[in-house]
């Protein structure tokens, strides 16, 4: 899977999940900046990705610096995607 795909993939699962609309989530330097964000969304969020991607991020990579901003979230997905360790 392409890059772009992986990260459209990404963007559409977390905006569904924190109701927010693609631009605001672009425009928030931290996903904890949201206040929709807590602990439970971003399991939501990596569980919808993993499934959709058909992909299981190493339990190890699920640290706060890969989960809380949107372009580490997408890099370790890309990386997962890959097949590549994070």
């Amino acid at each position: 899977m392409d890059s772009s795909a992986v990260r459209d993939t990404v963007v559409d699962i977390a905006a569904d999940v924190l109701g927010v609309d693609p631009t605001t989530l672009h425009a928030t330097p931290t996903l904890t900046d949201l206040p929709t964000f807590n602990s439970f969304r971003i399991v939501e969020i990596v569980e919808r990705v993993e499934e959709r991607l058909d992909v299981e991020v190493d339990p190890a990579d699920l640290t706060p610096d890969n989960l809380t901003r949107l372009d580490t979230l997408t890099a370790l997905f890309e990386r997962t995607a890959q097949g590549a360790p994070a």
